[in-house]
């Protein structure tokens, strides 16, 4: 098997789950105790991937560099000082990669075959953009591919299924070179700013498919973004239930549905969550009431 690096984007900020996520960088946010990216290099190591390097906000260092003491493997930090977008840091830096390089959203919960991503990179010689389909694609961006499987062309939030429902995994495999034909066709006086920010999605993938560098790779499994309020809780709970932290304390009677409890919370008696998130530390009074909320 090829040795692999891979380059994770973490420089998300959750806004939709603020109080949560108001300082903590999203990759960072925990997921049944888990740092949501640890849950992805478990996945990535599973397939032998045992180089990570992450592109982080730079007002998260302190909490990357605390993380970083925590782990029992290495991982190289690259601290962007401005927003660069999802791929500007990669093109304004292009010589701090490898000349091949696995590159992923660093904020996803996937269960992904990647055993068929890794054995598609060694069989073939092009960059690669991973695919899953999904019952309703107007949520996202659609993805169509050739009977050669090129990347074809890219559909933002279709109206429905009528051209088919396989959308971005957010997933990618990546030569510099390839990136590099972008930059010097791209970046510059002809259309993106040099040192700005570049969006893959956008810009850099709709480019090299349509030079026909850009090939399909299908996956099958589950993907969520832990983005949202719902998004967050779905990752912990199944049927309506609910999850609590064992640090946390319930003072029965409650009821309780679809709903979080992060550590060291106390939930008084007689109150009611549902489709909640009562963060770290939260105490709630007894009879509380708490419906589609996030308190912090």
């Amino acid at each position: 098997m090829s040795e692999f690096t891979a380059v994770l984007l973490v420089g998300g900020e959750a806004t939709r789950l603020h109080p949560l996520s108001r300082d903590i960088p999203k990759a960072l946010l925990p997921v049944k105790q888990i740092p949501l990216i640890e849950y992805m290099f478990h996945q990535f190591n599973r397939v032998g991937v045992n180089s990570f390097e992450l592109i982080a906000a730079k007002k998260h260092q302190k909490y990357w560099s605390d993380y970083q003491k925590s782990l029992d493997f290495k991982i190289k930090i690259h601290y962007e000082t401005k927003k660069y977008d999802t791929g500007g840091y990669i093109c304004n830096n292009l010589n701090l990669f490898p000349e091949k390089f696995i590159c992923a959203n660093g904020d996803l919960l996937m269960n992904l075959n990647l055993d068929h991503f890794v054995q598609t990179i060694e069989e073939g010689s092009s960059s690669l953009l991973s695919t899953i389909e999904v019952e309703d694609p107007s949520r996202f961006g659609l993805v169509l591919f050739d009977k050669q499987n090129y990347i074809s062309k890219f559909i933002e939030k279709p109206k429905d299924a009528s051209l088919g429902n396989t959308i971005s995994a957010g997933l990618y495999y990546l030569y510099s070179k390839d990136i590099e034909k972008f930059t010097l066709n791209k970046i510059g006086p002809r259309s993106i700013k040099a040192g700005g920010p570049v969006s893959f999605e956008r810009e850099i993938f709709p480019f090299l498919s349509d030079y026909s560098l850009l090939k399909n790779c299908s996956l099958a499994g589950e993907l969520s973004d832990i983005g949202t309020r719902e998004s967050f809780i779905a990752a912990h709970c199944t049927d309506g239930k609910f999850w609590a932290h064992p640090s946390s304390t319930i003072h029965e009677p409650v009821t309780i549905t679809n709903s979080v409890i992060m550590e060291n919370a106390i939930i008084g008696e007689s109150s009611i969550l549902k489709n909640s998130i009562i963060g770290p530390g939260v105490k709630l009074n007894n009879n509380s009431t708490i419906e589609d909320e996030i308190v912090c």
